[in-house]
């Protein structure tokens, strides 16, 4: 009787937190699952998109899909975008993979320092909605997706172009205004 309550209580706290935002449960949830499926379709379009060949990072947010990364060839780069396009559940795809060889560890690792960093400074930010946005760094582009107002936006991207080694910002968001 107490683990129910204790359940009821902790599903009823999940709804309520989840209530404050713009996106539903549902959405939440198929933004976890989106990636790996589209991840799947990516793979099975051609065995080199799969491979050690192409760096592919798909990141999801309320249904909108980006493909970030690297791929040695114009055609599966396209296919890519295809089998993300065909996955379910997907609203939109942005296909910004580069046509070159996949990017090293060190360049990885420096881009996954863009982002923390980025992060932290948009949590300061209190002009900044930062639950409600996602930042992916790829090759040193920063890519920002979420549901957000234009002046949100702007500030998010704002504080994005002061990092060093940003070499772009790319703004993917849904406007709510």
């Amino acid at each position: 009787m107490k683990q129910r309550l204790t359940l009821a209580l902790l599903l009823g706290a999940t709804l309520l937190i989840s209530g404050c935002g713009s996106r539903s449960v549902g959405n939440k949830i198929d933004d976890q699952f989106i990636p790996s499926n589209v991840s799947s379709n990516i793979e099975r379009a051609h065995a080199d998109l799969g491979s050690k060949s192409s760096h592919i990072v798909v990141t999801s947010y309320n249904g909108v899909v980006l493909l970030a990364g690297q791929t040695p060839r114009a055609e599966l780069k396209q296919l890519a975008g295809q089998a993300a396009g065909r996955t379910q559940d997907v609203k939109k795809v942005y296909n910004e993979l580069q046509v070159m060889t996949p990017s090293n560890a060190l360049a990885r690792s420096n881009d996954a320092l863009i982002t923390s960093k980025i992060k932290a400074n948009m949590l300061l930010d209190t002009t900044i909605p930062s639950s409600k946005i996602k930042i992916v760094t790829e090759n040193g582009i920063v890519f920002l997706l979420g549901l957000v107002t234009r002046k949100e936006g702007q500030s998010a991207a704002n504080v994005a172009t002061t990092h060093s080694g940003v070499q772009k910002v790319v703004k993917l968001f849904e406007y709510v205004d």
